[in-house]
């Protein structure tokens, strides 16, 4: 039979060697501040690389922008030279049309 005493001496040379495996593996405030440098850094770098793509994609977007404009006007000119050529075309047909009526 065991005595109280040797199955406290027992649990505690247990939770001692429980603590003795999982203290070396627990983070030091050394470790921490580590890591929260290299995520600061790691931040900052990749805070750069989206600034630096956020303004290609404008230069990209701005360029897109005028080529379209120039598009537009020129499809709008087109138009309008066509409708222009119909008006015509429709008045020489009412000129023609009156003389017959």
């Amino acid at each position: 039979m065991t005595t109280p005493a040797s199955n406290l001496d027992e649990r505690v040379t247990i939770l001692e060697t429980r603590l003795d495996t999982i203290l070396p593996t627990l983070a030091t405030k050394a470790d921490i501040a580590r890591v929260e440098g290299k995520i600061d850094a790691t931040n900052e770098r990749l805070e750069g690389k989206i600034d630096a793509m956020n303004e290609r994609l404008e230069g990209k977007i701005d360029a897109m922008n005028v080529r379209l404009d120039g598009k537009i006007d020129a499809l709008g000119n087109r138009l309008l030279s066509r409708l222009g050529g119909m008006a015509v075309a429709v008045a020489a047909v009412a000129v023609a049309a009156a003389k017959y009526l």
